[in-house]
Parts: C-alpha cells; sequence; structure tokens
C-alpha cells in the first residue's frame, strides 16, 4: 500500500528540464545543492489549490507528485513540494531525509508541527532545506549548528539551537532585526509518517490551506503570490498588489503568472 511513497522519481531529465536546469550530469555538491534549490523555488510554485479551490484529495506517493508537479506542471505545499525534492534528491546521490517543524512565525506559543522539511548531510556537516514554505524561506541550504548567517537572495538566514531536540531557523527582516520563523527536529522521518498531518491540513475546515487560495513563486527579482482575491509582486525592491476581481480574472492570473489552469494543465 506504502510502497510508492519510497519510489525512485520515474524521470531525473525530465525533472531538471522542468526546472531548467542545464547540467544533466554532477556531483551530489553543495554548489549544486544551492542551484537545485533556487531552480525548483523558481519553477515550481507553492500552492494549495486542491485544498482551498478544487477540493482534490491530496496523495504524497512520488508517481503521483511526479504526475502533479512534472508532467501536468501544478505546485504544491510543504509535504507535496519537499516530499518530492527529498525523493529527487536522494536519486541525484544525496543523503538526505525529511523532519517533522513547527511554525513558529508571529506565535508566542509551541504549535504543533504541521511543516515538511528536510535535512540534507554533506562532508560531516547537517543543513536545512526547504522549498515547500513559501516564504520567507532560504534559496539554497542553511548549516545547522553554526549561528552566522546564510544569505541567499539578498535575505539572511541562521540556524540556533532551542533546546536539545529542535533548532530554530530565522531570517533577518527587512526592520533589521532576527525573526524566527520554525523550528525543526533532526530526527529522520519516514515519508509515510507525514499522510495523517497532510490530510489534516488539506481538510479540516479551520486550516489555512482550506479557508484561503495561496499560490506563490521566487523570481530573479523577488516574488510573486496570489492570497484568495489579491495578487502581489514583490521586484527589485518595489510592491505592486492587485485585487483580483473575478473568477475569471484569478483564473487569468494563475496561467499568465503561474502556468497554472483551472483543473490543473498547464498552457500548450
Amino acid at each position: 500500500m506504502y510502497e510508492d511513497y519510497y519510489t525512485p522519481v520515474p524521470d531525473i531529465q525530465t525533472v531538471l528540464s522542468r526546472i531548467q536546469f542545464d547540467e544533466t550530469a554532477f556531483p551530489p555538491d553543495l554548489a549544486h545543492l544551492e542551484k537545485l534549490i533556487y531552480a525548483f523555488q523558481t519553477h515550481i510554485p507553492f500552492e494549495d489549490l486542491d485544498s482551498s479551490w478544487l477540493n482534490q484529495p491530496l496523495r504524497l506517493d512520488i508517481p503521483s507528485l511526479y504526475e502533479k508537479l512534472i508532467a501536468r506542471k501544478r505546485g504544491g505545499f510543504c509535504f507535496e513540494l519537499n516530499g518530492f525534492f527529498e525523493r529527487f534528491l536522494k536519486d541525484l546521490g544525496y543523503e538526505c531525509y525529511s523532519v517533522f517543524c513547527r511554525i513558529i512565525r508571529g506565535r508566542d506559543f509551541l504549535p504543533p508541527c504541521t511543516h515538511r522539511g528536510i535535512i540534507v548531510n554533506l562532508n560531516g556537516s547537517s543543513y536545512y532545506c526547504d522549498v515547500g514554505f513559501g516564504g520567507p524561506q532560504p534559496a539554497g541550504p542553511v548549516l545547522v549548528g553554526n549561528s552566522s548567517a546564510a544569505q541567499y537572495a539578498g535575505d539572511l538566514f541562521r540556524t540556533e539551537p532551542a533546546d536539545p531536540d529542535w533548532w530554530t531557523l530565522s531570517y533577518r527582516n527587512k526592520s533589521g532585526w532576527w525573526e524566527n520563523i520554525l523550528q525543526f527536529t533532526l530526527q529522520p522521518q519516514n515519508p509515510a509518517e507525514f499522510i495523517p498531518v497532510c490530510f489534516y491540513c488539506s481538510t479540516n475546515p479551520d486550516s489555512l490551506f482550506v479557508k484561503t487560495r495561496l499560490v506563490s513563486l521566487r523570481t530573479d527579482s523577488g516574488s510573486k503570490c496570489i492570497t484568495d482575491n489579491t495578487f502581489t509582486e514583490h521586484c527589485g525592491g518595489e510592491v505592486h498588489s492587485a485585487v483580483i476581481s473575478s473568477e475569471h480574472e484569478f483564473r487569468r492570473i494563475l496561467q499568465k503568472e503561474f502556468d497554472i489552469t483551472a483543473g490543473g494543465r498547464h498552457n500548450t
């Protein structure tokens, strides 16, 4: 029943083509990990349209994720994006695994774990990686166990110990002070362990991913996103927002800005 959660990605070269990664053969090193994360974030959107709009069930097995993210050129949220990216990295030769995370940004309490992250082990060091947070997220790996900051796309990120079992990922916000984003554990999790929490996040009426239509994509000059009926683009330090006035306009923006059509088929 769960075998497909552990199967290899059907076609590595098609994935590399989807994220417009020019190299086809390369070592599993830190430099290429940085490039892969950035390419994934700039070509595969973070989105929750199956749960917030299309009322479709989510599947986390690798063949289903490949069909959705690669063949149909859709996006997904953390359980889908980071789940697929972890398998993709393994197939490229990286030593990595998924971990549970809890989102603490803007909260003064410890919430349950409702996020999936990735730990990559390289040359005796561990790195936190994430292609499924939506933002703010680092556009590259962040070293675990070193409070020195990593800079990607103009943003600074760092990890610090929270307690014996948890680490905090934070970033320096526009006001210049460090803001905590999430906490993660280094305990490896099997892919099937995320099925219950993914079901909760995608079906519970109180879940953000059920109540709010979210679509976001990193760009070379910033980012663009949809939050319910607002389209926002961050470009070169400037922010432009527009109200989405109709369902027709929503579909048009999905197609034009994210290459997603209603029902999940991409532009041809």
